[in-house]
């Protein structure tokens, strides 16, 4: 009679309880460190549903991974006859002002700016534009232009409103608002609620601030970070360098 063939099977392996034990202490340290790495990012500033995404065992792989959730400003506006407006204090404002034009290859003459004194932040008088009414009027020829078109608008913390008269006078197709990180989150906030209208923010002086990261609680897209544009990259450098300056 035939034989009938019978299967081994074989039982699986069980890892001995010194190999359980390395693997509980690597992942129980793997975890320790990336709670510390969390808490440090908080203490910079960095919202808490954002640091806990930091788990990289390197730090700024880490940090890189974590800022990928944030989200993504759009670019400023470049087709012919759209216009985007940056407030902010009067130089901080040219700044951006002026970077953007380099970016987009634009000449001086498409930039404007809406504030007080158009001497002192660089600019010709005849591109300097007085009120909303002026702003009005502007914006008739900045829409017929074969190019795009900023306006740096001059305005401090407590001068929200008139930024905003420029902002619904021009209809600018993008609306950015310059951030000193070391201003009180707070401010900012009411100063952005008072601006009615805000696609991105240009974060600078991070520095100077003790928590640079600390304005990522206003939940706006960073456009740019101290100048540059923002990236989970140019943010991991910022903070990396943060952290080795206090142990980190």
């Amino acid at each position: 009679m035939p034989v009938e063939a019978t299967a081994t099977v074989e039982k699986p392996r069980t890892p001995p309880a010194s190999e359980r034990l390395g693997a509980y202490a690597e992942a129980t340290l793997a975890e320790k460190s990336a709670t510390a790495l969390a808490r440090k990012l908080e203490s910079l500033g960095v919202p808490s549903d954002i640091s806990v995404r930091a788990t990289n065992g390197d730090t700024y792989g880490a940090i890189v991974e974590a800022f990928a959730a944030l989200p993504v400003a759009d670019p400023a506006p470049d087709a012919p006859g759209e216009t985007l407006i940056v407030v902010g204090e009067s130089t901080h404002a040219m700044e951006v002002a002026r970077f953007v034009a380099e970016a987009q290859r634009l000449d001086a003459d498409h930039i404007l700016f809406a504030g007080r004194n158009a001497a002192a932040a660089g600019i010709d008088g005849k591109r300097r534009i007085t009120g909303a009414h002026d702003a009005r009027l502007w914006a008739k020829k900045l829409r017929k232009s074969d190019a795009p078109s900023v306006v740096a608008v001059e305005a401090a913390l407590d001068e929200a409103g008139w930024a905003a008269s420029i902002v619904e006078a021009v209809r600018p197709v993008a609306v950015w608002v310059v951030v000193d990180a070391s201003r009180k989150t707070s401010d900012v906030a009411h100063h952005l609620q008072g601006l009615r209208r805000v696609d991105a923010i240009c974060l600078r002086g991070t520095g100077s601030s003790g928590d640079p990261a600390s304005p990522l609680s206003l939940r706006v897209p960073v456009a740019l970070l101290d100048g540059r544009p923002s990236t989970p990259f140019q943010w991991a450098a910022m903070l990396c360098e943060r952290l080795s300056l206090v142990g980190g």
